[in-house]
């Protein structure tokens, strides 16, 4: 659950409070992020969520003694009230590790997905050898040296607040847990004059006619780091549908689909085993682009199926995290560099590129935004848009109208 909403220009914080405590709380907890990152966002509405939860749990036991409600800050918003979470009280102090804080935060939700638990370990790591100091002896200047530390390895203003957010809300659990007196780190911000944000750009015309005419269509190459026909068909599935390189590359066979009425579709979902999601807008039906047929991508999901493949891409082996992508994405790194490559050196450049060459496509075909952010799965920026979904009847002619600025190559005869 991302526990995120999005109200006039700014993400905002939701909680379902239990029932037995809706009298005390109201039915929502809701606070402003006053942050339009998502990323950012994000991380600060996990840190809420696990001081919230884990209010509740305590609440609701009477484990712990708890402020009367009287107590608690409200203020009315669109007719809900934004509570000011008050801390559960420690139980003890001292004499904790960051494995035991680690633990803790573990424990208020043991089925986290394995590349957030790698994250918070090598934070948790991070903070006790860069501060060289005992969880229970960190003060705020510590963990203030800490960010500093990490806006100058250039470091984009999003990646520092996602590490400093993992570390409060490390320091959080702990709190919640009553391992130490308070959380030094909660709500401390990281100056948006501290590092650059990375910009990326889309692929010009020309760069992409390198690509079409590279070895890997014109001689068929599949270099070994391609994982086989990834190679030839990840580049042209990104950048005619925009998809993400992940969604591409934990497509099964079963996600291409022939629909009797709308035509061939490409199907991103989490369903499978193995597949995951970014977000929940990220699960859509996209319309399959006629250059993408005429390039042969229906016959090769024919081929690949008839040989007992589950996945649409079998030669993509899975990082350590089970990412499909991610040793692909190194691979088209070097790729785009090489001088045997595309030589394309422009830092701006990378296969997320793919993403903004499609969305600017669709603003030349002068598709509605609502259009292509269903396309591309970005969520609903107004409240309205939010509800109900964009049906196939309007996406399928949205596609057949982008025009591509390069002719695909025949992959599969």
């Amino acid at each position: 659950m991302s526990y995120l909403s999005h109200h006039h220009g700014s993400y905002w914080f939701q909680l379902r409070v239990p029932t037995p405590l809706v009298p005390r709380y109201s039915q929502f907890v809701r606070i402003n992020l006053q942050t339009q990152d998502r990323a950012v966002a994000q991380h600060q509405a996990y840190q809420l969520a696990g001081q919230w939860l884990a209010r509740f749990h305590a609440e609701r036991l009477g484990a712990v003694p708890l402020p009367p409600a009287n107590d608690l800050q409200l203020a009315p918003v669109a007719a809900e009230p934004v509570v000011a979470p008050a801390p559960v009280a420690a139980t003890s102090t001292g004499g904790c590790s960051y494995d035991d804080l680690y633990a803790a935060w573990k424990r208020l939700d043991p089925d986290r997905d394995p590349t957030i638990l790698r994250e918070m370990r090598s934070m948790a790591n991070l903070l006790k050898t860069f501060t060289g100091q005992s969880p229970d002896a960190l003060q705020r200047a510590d963990v203030a040296r800490l960010r500093d530390h990490l806006g100058r390895q250039k470091l984009t203003r999003g990646t520092v607040a996602k590490k400093i957010g993992f570390v409060s809300t490390l320091l959080q659990a702990g709190y919640d847990a009553g391992l130490l007196p308070g959380n030094v780190a909660r709500g401390l911000r990281v100056p948006k004059t501290q590092v650059e944000t990375l910009v990326r750009r889309g692929f010009s015309a020309e760069e992409l006619q390198r690509l079409v005419t590279s070895p890997i269509y014109t001689r068929r190459d599949r270099p070994e780091g391609g994982r086989g026909e990834a190679a030839a068909w990840l580049p042209l599935i990104a950048l005619a549908t925009g998809a993400r390189l992940e969604e591409i590359a934990q497509l099964r066979c079963e996600d291409i689909i022939v629909d009797p009425t709308h035509g061939p579709l490409m199907r991103i979902t989490d369903e499978g085993s193995g597949q995951r999601l970014k977000t929940e807008s990220s699960r859509r039906m996209v319309p399959i682009h006629p250059q993408l047929i005429g390039a042969g991508l229906l016959h090769y999901a024919d081929v690949v199926r008839e040989k007992g493949h589950q996945w649409l891409f079998p030669e993509l082996d899975p990082d350590h995290d089970g990412r499909r992508g991610a040793n692909f994405g190194k691979w088209f790194q070097r790729f785009l560099r090489a001088p045997n490559g595309l030589k394309i050196t422009d830092p701006e450049v990378v296969f997320h590129s793919f993403r903004h060459t499609f969305k600017t496509l669709c603003r030349a075909a002068r598709i509605d935004e609502e259009i292509h952010d269903a396309l591309t799965g970005h969520a609903a920026t107004s409240v309205g848009r939010g509800y109900g979904e964009v049906p196939l009847e309007c996406l399928v002619p949205a596609i057949r109208s982008i025009v591509l600025p390069v002719k695909f190559p025949v992959v599969q005869e």
